[in-house]
């Protein structure tokens, strides 16, 4: 298996992220707060656009980043895939390009994508009890925290 590099990396607009989230169905629940399962591409779309969210694709993984506003170096991230490759390659990218110094993810308890921030150095800091609600219940969301140092030496 090839390392996948920030040039394997490529950013979506909000139309075309929309549509990706979409067909990515489950593991695209919670991805920067949203649900492509219960929201229509439009919907997507403006979410994306008003938080100012950069939205990237890797293989057959999406990746997307919002900058805190409270903290600009750091950024809110989120992936679809369990594969830590990707995510590494774009946080590489975040702290490199817009010097990103730490990250936040805010993950659907049981997510897939939780194995490969695991992998990338985040560590669990905490978690919201019942905060979405799916499939008829209400469901935690994991928070995990990184430094960039922790990124890189994962």
């Amino acid at each position: 298996m090839t390392e996948t590099t920030a040039g394997d990396i490529r950013r979506l607009d909000p139309a075309s992220a929309a549509a990706d989230l979409r067909a990515a169905a489950d593991t695209g629940r919670g991805f920067l707060g949203l649900d492509p399962v219960t929201q229509n591409d439009v919907l997507l779309a403006a979410e994306l656009t008003r938080m100012q969210a950069q939205v990237f694709r890797a293989g057959d993984m999406l990746l997307g980043a919002v900058a805190n506003p409270d903290q600009p170096r750091q950024a809110f991230v989120a992936a679809t895939s369990a594969d830590p490759a990707p995510l590494r390659a774009f946080l590489s990218f975040l702290g490199t390009r817009q010097r990103c110094t730490s990250f936040v993810a805010m993950v659907p308890d049981g997510a897939a994508s939780v194995a490969a921030f695991e992998r990338c150095g985040f560590r669990r800091v905490g978690a919201l009890r019942d905060h979405r609600y799916q499939s008829g219940g209400y469901q935690d969301v994991v928070i995990y925290h990184a430094s960039r140092e922790d990124t890189c030496s994962a």
